[in-house]
């Protein structure tokens, strides 16, 4: 019996390797792999042991799925944000098991072989495949982007969903966190040169596929990382290749227009997206106000945006506020934004410690710090966004958090039912 339970935690692990494959295909493939692991928890749950360090954290996140779920049974739409909420618990547990599968992942020479291999592999393909796009206008493949964006968008293997640039900057600190847990000994190559490696090919393709609230993100972690480690040839080096991408892509009149509206909204205008975000914005936030502790439901948004007491202009409505913060705010109210902020400003003054400790000489857990970019820049409050309960965002984040709640070590699981 132990022995079949041993060998499924390691074809748990084979899921783990593929699972960045799986989030190329889309939401089911991913989804069914978070069921199977919330199913593998519920059944096996004695066997999984939370340390006292992890209660806060627990009672936090089991009050977020109950407010949730009583802000859908107060909404309008109850069946609707019921879909939503109900059986966001798989989630949660879903990253519980990524936790424990992840001190194996990173042990395990041969998982460590196939987990370099399938990142790099997807690395390269997209660096190639994007950059062929956006010179010819369709992939490898054939496959385009709507016609009305073929001059300013790139989308690779994604098609018409415009997230390639939102799936690399998910991914890539979770990918240099795990380099930093590989031995400097390991290949020929030295951490660092793969580090540096891996922020440039991100970077290119993020900065390619043309979505700015991405490259912000990326561009905000990649700082940060840098900062914390006090390294600024490596930064020049990004930097400086990252000018030449630059260069190469400005030949696209629209595109290049498209960064500069960026930088125009972000150091002139000092604002957070376009004007019809910022419609969606106030519209969230005058939901927020009449109903500040439990919101209006999940889901919530774009049956009520259009309302002549929410309007906040002629492309107020949308399916959702395209903000994670404004998003809670409205439909799920004030206490679940509190919840998610506490997280924020904990990852915050986490980032903040490891860079004090870096100004005094002390070793600082780069590992840790990867991971907690990761999150960090998944629930960055500035910035716009798809919605946060949609299947294959929440995945991402979990994902993240999977990752960092195994450096905190808050779980462990054993094969015999722990007492």
């Amino acid at each position: 019996m132990i022995k079949l339970q041993k060998d499924l935690t390691e074809y748990m692990l084979i899921l783990v390797i593929l699972f960045p494959i799986f989030l190329i295909t889309g939401p089911f493939l991913p989804d069914l792999i978070v069921v199977l692991f919330s199913f593998f928890f519920l059944i096996k749950y004695q066997n999984f042991e939370f340390n006292k360090k992890s209660r806060f954290f627990l009672l936090s996140i089991l009050l977020f799925y109950i407010l949730i779920n009583i802000s859908s049974l107060l909404s309008d739409h109850i069946l609707i944000s019921l879909k939503s909420s109900f059986f966001y618990f798989r989630f949660i547990f879903f990253a519980f098991i990524i936790a424990i599968l992840v001190p194996k992942l990173e042990k395990n020479k041969r998982s460590i072989k196939y987990f370099n291999f399938t990142f790099l592999s997807i690395l390269l393909f997209f660096l190639v495949d994007s950059f062929y796009q956006f010179f010819i206008g369709e992939n490898i493949f054939g496959m385009k982007v709507p016609s009305h964006l073929t001059t300013q968008r790139v989308s690779s293997l994604f098609g018409d969903q415009l997230i390639l640039g939102s799936f690399i900057s998910k991914v890539m600190f979770i990918y240099l966190g795990f380099l930093h847990s590989q031995s400097n000994n390991s290949s020929v190559f030295s951490i660092d040169y793969k580090i540096l490696f891996t922020f440039i090919i991100c970077l290119a393709i993020i900065f390619i596929s043309g979505d700015r609230s991405a490259l912000v993100l990326a561009v905000l972690g990649t700082t940060g990382y840098y900062i914390i480690n006090l390294k600024l040839k490596g930064f020049l080096i990004i930097f400086s290749v990252m000018m030449l991408v630059f260069f190469t892509a400005i030949g696209k009149q629209d595109f290049k227009t498209r960064y500069i509206s960026l930088l125009t909204s972000i150091f002139v205008n000092k604002e957070i997206g376009h004007n019809i975000h910022h419609q969606h914005f106030k519209t969230s936030y005058k939901m927020f106000k009449e109903k500040k502790f439990f919101g209006h439901g999940i889901k919530s948004f774009k049956y009520k945006c259009d309302l002549e007491k929410f309007k906040s202009g002629p492309r107020s409505c949308s399916t959702h506020p395209h903000n994670y913060y404004l998003q809670i705010l409205s439909a799920t109210g004030f206490f679940t934004f509190l919840i998610l902020s506490v997280l924020f400003i904990f990852i915050l003054k986490e980032l903040l410690t490891s860079f004090k400790k870096k100004i005094f000489r002390e070793k600082v857990n780069n590992k840790k710090n990867c991971y907690l970019i990761s999150v960090f820049i998944s629930i960055f409050p500035l910035a716009t966004t798809g919605s946060f309960f949609n299947n294959w965002i929440s995945i991402t984040i979990f994902l993240s958090l999977g990752f960092l709640i195994s450096e905190y070590k808050l779980i462990k699981y054993s094969l015999k039912k722990i007492s």
